[in-house]
């Protein structure tokens, strides 16, 4: 692979938001070791690790909403972007263990940026509590309508008449949607050029557009309103098959055609370690509740995600199997440096 590399900042990130989402009300206060019958006496602090606005706060705030209410509880939502994530895991990982601070992150905050940045304070899955994963959101390989790609057979055949000249869209080098295109390469035997982005997947998308890349690989949700509008075709994404309906067209699921790509934008809720184990499973239950309740699963299909409770020994066998990819593409995209 050849990297085009765009200016990439990481840039210290600050809290910007705090919304209080209410459910049923409660008495403030509460003690330290306080039981599951009393938890929860006050509200909850919930962390989003991006800006306001953006396609991952969304998921945040009503997934939120949704577990103070069955909670019976109320919640603050406080938004504390940077350091791709690590701000805000940071954040929540060094809260008291009471069950009070939990927070949302995807592979890259809690898997990628463990294994490239030694000086982060969480090295690991036994350095903070995973409670729930709730959300699947495939990452998608886009060209603009005009392109001479209908299928991804098309692209893997260019690529292979063309090495290195076909070039791809991304949000970064070490990011999840690189990472699916440094596995699709290896297991396809093809050479690209990996284009990483500064500004996010809606640059590299209209970049997609304009012609100046080949294809783009964002994470799909976000760039559903290109797709309705015509200016941009799916190829493949890496979710489940069911996702095909979602995007239309000859768009396959890269898993159904023989590439074993786990790296999808997919979000987990988190802790502080140490949660004491009644209160862990009262939170644990009401959020695996939520994650599995057609509310949720209806929210998600409106905005373009799949539903994807896990919790347990499934939840931390995700985590294993992404952190083993993720070390293996690091290693690809080091090794093309």
């Amino acid at each position: 692979m050849r990297i085009s590399r765009k200016a990439s900042l990481a840039l210290a990130g600050l809290m910007v938001s705090a919304v209080v989402l209410s459910g049923c009300a409660t008495e403030s206060g509460g003690s330290a070791g306080e039981s599951a019958d009393d938890y929860p006496s006050r509200p909850i602090t919930f962390m989003v690790p991006y800006n306001p606005g953006g396609s991952t706060d969304p998921v945040g705030r009503e997934f939120t909403a949704q577990l103070v209410a069955e909670l019976g509880t109320t919640g603050v939502v406080q938004n504390i972007p940077g350091g791709d994530e690590t701000i805000g895991l940071t954040f929540v990982f060094n809260a008291p263990a009471d069950g009070y601070t939990i927070g949302l992150s995807s592979a890259t905050g809690i898997i990628v940026q463990p294994l490239v940045n030694p000086d982060l304070t969480f090295k690991g899955a036994d350095d903070y509590t995973a409670l729930v994963k709730v959300i699947e959101a495939p990452n998608a390989i886009f060209v603009r309508s005009g392109s001479p790609y209908q299928t991804l057979d098309d692209l893997i055949a260019d690529a292979k008449a063309r090495p290195g000249e076909v070039r791809i869209g991304t949000t970064g080098r070490l990011t999840n949607n690189s990472f699916a295109i440094l596995a699709l390469e290896q297991q396809a035997g093809i050479d690209l050029t990996l284009v990483p982005f500064s500004g996010g997947a809606g640059e590299a998308t209209r970049a997609a557009i304009a012609g100046e890349i080949d294809a783009v690989i964002p994470t799909a949700a976000g760039q559903l309103g290109f797709v309705e509008s015509g200016d941009i075709r799916a190829l493949a994404h890496t979710g489940a098959e069911v996702y095909n309906e979602v995007l239309g067209g000859n768009v396959v699921a890269l898993n159904s055609v023989g590439y074993d790509i786990p790296f999808s934008s997919d979000y987990v809720i988190v802790a502080p370690k140490g949660l004491p184990e009644d209160v862990k499973k009262k939170l644990v239950d009401a959020a695996y509740k939520v994650a599995t309740s057609q509310a949720w699963a209806d929210w998600c299909a409106e905005k373009g995600f799949l539903s994807d409770p896990r919790v347990g020994q499934e939840v931390d066998d995700w985590i294993a199997r992404v952190t083993e990819a993720s070390k293996a593409a690091i290693e690809l995209a080091n090794r093309e440096e």
